[in-house]
Parts: C-alpha cells; structure tokens; sequence
C-alpha cells in the first residue's frame, strides 16, 4: 500500500487504532494499515463484506458513507461554488460548478444516501433511478408534484456535478482525496406526470472513487428514520453522526479502547452546525438547535438516549445497542 495515498475508509476498520479513532487522526490510521500483511487486509475485506450481509439481514435499509456522516453539506444555500466544513482532523469540501452552485439541504442528504444504498446492494456504480419518475419520488418518500420535482431536479444537478475532498490532519501531514461524483448521469425531469414505464430514462453512473468510497465500510442505518428527519437537515445529520459515532465506540470498547468519548461543543458546531457566529452566543445557539433536533433523533435511536451526557464544553458518549444489531454469526 502506498503511504503516501489518503484513505479515509481506514478510519472504519477499527482495528487499526482505536485511540486514534477516537482522535480522528487519519493520517496515523493510514500509516497504522502499513503493519498488516495481506492475509490480514484480506480478513478485514471479508469482515466489511460479512458486516454488510449481516447489516441487511438485521433490518438496515440504507446505508451512508462514513466520513459523509462526519462531516455534512450545508443547510443552506451558501451562493457560492465552494463550501468547507470539518474540524481539524478532518474537512469535507464541496467545489460546484459555479452555474449551478453546491447541493444543500434535506433533499441532497436523501439522494447521497439513496446513492449509497443502491451502490451497496447492486454492488454496481450504474444506478437506475426508476422506471418513472413517480417510482424514484417514492424512493426518497417524496410527492410527485410540480414543487418537489424541480426541487429534486435542481439539488440532483448540482450534486452530480459537484467534486467532494476528503482531507486530513495530524501531526505527520495532511492527506487529501479529491471525488468526482459522477462519472456520466441522463436525468429527465417533467412537470407532468411521467408514470408509464418506458417513457422515463434515467439513470446515473458513479464515478470509481466515489463508487468505492461509498462501498467501502459504508454505515447501516434506516433509510425511513432519515426520510421522516428530512425537513430538517441538522436532524439527519445527527441521526448518521450518532449512528456512526456508537458503532465506532462499540467496536473500540470490545477492542480494548476507551469506553468513552468526550466530544467538544466547539467542535460539534465546525462538524455539523450551519450558520452559527463563532462567538459564545453562537454556540449557545448551537446546542440549543442541537439538543432539540437530537430529541427527535432519538424517537428513532431511543436505545442511545441513556448514553448521551453533557457538560459546559463536551457531549459524552458512551457505548449504546447498535442501531442496527449484530447477528449472531
């Protein structure tokens, strides 16, 4: 493996180092996975693909990628072509084509897990979209009227043509991956009603780095929880963050890890707030949005209420029942 390579996925195969999981420091990850010989690269292989078998036999009916769950788009329209969240160990940023702008919002977070989904399932960066356009509403629990097709028409443009990077930071250096996410896409849209099979084309063809970045130890969750969340951005991203913060946390502890982790607000807001000053009345706003959505969050996630503490300066979380239990193997 070249060390030199970013690899965000590494940061699911949790064991490599739990410490530094919990850190977020990638970079060390990375250059952890230089330690395991082939057979060992090749039983974690099989583990993921095992997880993902038993994942969809435990209920899961989405799935998202992981560092899409660490660091969201805005909620907002930004009216610009560029957009950077994250905190220093990890930065999610999107560069659009400036005739469009970048995806934001509920809708965007739906097709990106819907994209996943499809990907996992198939395991085929060809995604059909349906066949009508009533069909593939009904995939992202939309209506099918005028208001919600040009909506998802023109978040579904700005998002294929967006790039994505991924980067990195720790004391070692900054690695960076760049993600074009789609290779080709035809996507018909029409106000009236395109419900009879054969009359509506469309279809989408992931690009290989964002195919095998979203395959690659993608995140189980409930595609209904998030469809039920989507008026409100800040809520499915809680759902996905704490869904993979406690599937993190759980395969750490069994591995001998903290049982653990403190998370500061400040760095909660950069992660996953949108529009807040950074100033203390911003943050102080934050946490009060924060807590709000994250009691509708856990309508769906109940078991993980008892795991949630919280002081003047972190969010504590400790291990809670996987979302989407594990079978017995």
């Amino acid at each position: 493996m070249n060390k030199d390579k970013f690899n965000p996925d590494l940061i699911a195969n949790a064991d490599l180092n739990f410490s530094e999981i919990e850190r977020g420091s990638l970079w060390d990850i990375e250059r952890g996975s230089l330690w395991l010989g082939q057979r060992e690269r090749k039983l974690i292989a099989d583990a993921m693909e095992l997880e993902i078998e038993q994942a969809k036999s435990a209920g899961a009916t989405g799935y998202i990628a992981h560092f899409l769950a660490q660091a969201t788009l805005p909620h907002t329209d930004p009216k610009t072509s560029y957009f950077e969240r994250g905190t220093e160990k990890l930065t999610l940023s999107i560069t659009a084509n400036p005739k469009y702008g970048v995806p934001y919002g509920g809708l965007p977070r739906l097709l990106l897990a819907w994209m996943c989904t499809e990907a996992v399932k198939t395991g085929s960066p060809e995604l059909s979209m349906g066949r009508s356009q009533r069909e593939f509403l009904e995939k992202l629990d939309l209506h099918n009227g005028g208001n919600y097709i040009n909506r998802v028409k023109d978040q579904s443009l700005r998002l294929v043509r967006s790039l994505i990077s991924v980067s990195g930071e720790s004391g070692a250096g900054l690695g960076i991956e760049n993600i074009l996410i789609a290779k080709r896409a035809f996507i018909f849209w029409n106000q009236k009603n395109t419900d009879q099979p054969g009359l509506w084309d469309s279809s989408l063809t992931l690009s290989t780095d964002f195919f095998e970045a979203l395959t690659r130890a993608p995140v189980p969750i409930r595609m209904e929880a998030l469809q039920a969340l989507k008026k409100s951005p800040l809520a499915m991203d809680i759902y996905t963050w704490l869904v993979y913060r406690m599937f993190t946390l759980n395969v750490s502890s069994v591995h001998g890890g903290r049982g653990k982790t403190e998370i500061p607000w400040s760095g909660l807001m950069l992660q996953l707030g949108a529009n807040y000053a950074d100033s203390p009345q911003g943050l102080r706003d934050f946490k009060k949005a924060f807590r709000a959505r994250l009691k509708e969050v856990l309508l769906f996630y109940p078991e993980a209420a008892a795991h949630i503490e919280e002081t003047s300066e972190h969010l504590i979380l400790t291990p809670a029942r996987l979302h989407i239990p594990k079978q017995r193997r």
